[in-house]
């Protein structure tokens, strides 16, 4: 009995009209099943699955594709540096310390899934209905974070519960484990100990950590923001829903760090779209930002009493704890790295006194790559981060002449100057979560080629032919 797909857009699994639509995961295009997989995922959140998944969904994905092409491909140079650090990663498993062996596997899995993401799109994706289809499961997967986020503001559920791997786990496997842990426990807040500004709790979502929702949303607001732009009507209202919904998401996480990445994004979109403006009608923008920035800044100072007391209020009192288990860490970080300068340590390395996740080798991707996969692993990620920002450079520049294509460009770029700033204050590599929506745009910016051929051809963001 043929198998068929209802409530998807007609072509998205590549099937003609009136055939039986092809097998998910086993003859549809990877496109297709990267779509489907992200909008399954409260289903895998749901199951504690989705920390498990992402690794052999694109083991699967690659193999087929490779068994498909009877072992033909292509490379660019983001792939070759992925492919160098993953293949670094490995080697301190010759001396990771066993307590944090499944922390160092996870992350070693999660390594290599960002070569074959990366290495998928380059090779797999081919038509702009492809790459429209890995923008659709984005979207998906940014309307879910979002709702998660409003679920939780608007206290319809401040819960905490176990997934359905958590149920089938012992307890004092989870209790022992920080990945067992990780996605037994489903919670879209977390409380923290020394308090919270907005909500009873600092907002999680479908992410682990207030750290990691604050880094999806700073990728995925300019995104949802290049998305509302495209639609029209209903889908924008919705879109549009979404976007605030992350904004949420945003503000909850409570990260004063991500406030100042998401400001200076702010910043650099209202420099960039200032461009296309007469010097007179520039400046008079620049002056009255200006203008606007420093009677805020005089408005706050005069509310808290000055700026020691601003200061105080912000960095100290607002969650006092955190600079000072940080200093630590820092210090404790760069006491630690002559040990194994070249290579690193694998993993972090517990500091006593405080609890493990304040390890030194945590907090910041910068010193974490250097302590965890030493000089060498620094040298090949600070590679890898300047070929995707060759990539995006090279796409604001071609589609100088496109307004249809521009959004698109103006979107990551702003997403990614936001990522990297947040990401000197931690690491990012442990939640699935944020690993897929980080690689699916990285993935969009190396296949965007097929995107802006169609948009110079006249075709839409949808895949449709303009003015039909």
């Amino acid at each position: 009995m043929p198998i068929r797909l209802r409530g998807l857009a007609k072509g998205d699994a590549g099937a003609g009209e009136g055939r039986p639509w092809p097998v998910p995961f086993v003859s549809t295009p990877f496109s297709f099943d990267l779509m489907l997989f992200l909008a399954l995922w409260p289903l895998w959140w749901i199951l504690g699955l989705e920390q498990i998944l992402p690794p052999l969904f694109l083991t699967w994905e690659t193999a087929r594709y490779l068994w498909q092409a009877r072992g033909r491909f292509t490379v660019s140079a983001p792939v070759v540096w992925a492919g160098l650090l993953a293949a670094w990663w490995l080697v301190p498993a010759l001396w990771v310390d066993r307590e944090y062996a499944d922390i160092f596997v996870k992350e070693t899995a999660a390594a290599w899934s960002q070569v074959m993401m990366l290495f998928l799109f380059v090779n797999a994706i081919r038509t702009a209905r492809e790459w429209n289809q890995a923008v659709r499961g984005l979207k998906w997967l940014a309307v879910f974070v979002s709702v998660g986020g409003l679920i939780y503001a608007l206290g319809l559920w401040r819960g905490e519960t176990l997934s359905a791997v958590g149920r089938l786990l012992p307890a004092n496997l989870v209790e022992s484990s920080t990945f067992f842990r990780s996605i037994a426990i489903r919670r879209l807040a977390v409380v923290s100990t020394e308090g919270t500004a907005l909500f009873t709790g600092r907002l999680v979502s479908l992410t682990l950590a207030p750290t990691y929702l604050s880094l999806v949303s700073l990728l995925l607001i300019p995104f949802m923001a290049w998305q509302m732009t495209e639609a029209k009507g209903r889908a924008r209202i919705a879109l549009g829903l979404g976007l605030a919904g992350l904004l949420v998401c945003l503000a909850g996480t409570e990260s004063r760090v991500a406030y100042l990445a998401f400001g200076v994004g702010l910043a650099a979109f209202g420099v960039y779209a200032s461009r296309s403006l007469n010097r007179r009608a520039r400046t008079v923008l620049y002056a009255g930002a200006a203008t606007l920035v420093v009677l805020a800044i005089l408005g706050v100072v005069i509310a808290f009493g000055g700026l020691d007391d601003l200061w105080r209020a912000v960095a100290v009192e607002w969650r006092p704890g955190s600079i000072s288990v940080r200093t630590r860490v820092y210090l404790e970080t760069f006491r630690l790295l002559p040990e194994h300068p070249i290579a690193g340590w694998g993993v972090q390395a517990r500091i006593p006194g405080i609890r493990s996740s304040f390890s030194a080798g945590s907090h910041s991707s910068i010193l974490a790559m250097g302590f965890r996969h030493g000089a060498v692993g620094l040298v090949l990620y600070i590679g890898l981060w300047v070929s995707i920002w060759r990539e995006v450079i090279r796409g604001l520049k071609r589609s100088a002449a496109s307004q249809g294509a521009r959004g698109f460009w103006v979107a990551v770029a702003i997403a990614m100057l936001g990522f990297n700033i947040r990401e000197l204050a931690d690491a990012w590599w442990w939640d699935q979560t944020l690993t897929m929506a980080l690689w699916t745009l990285w993935g969009l910016i190396l296949a965007a080629k097929v995107k802006d051929t169609a948009s110079a051809a006249g075709i839409s963001p949808s895949g449709q032919e303009m003015g039909k």
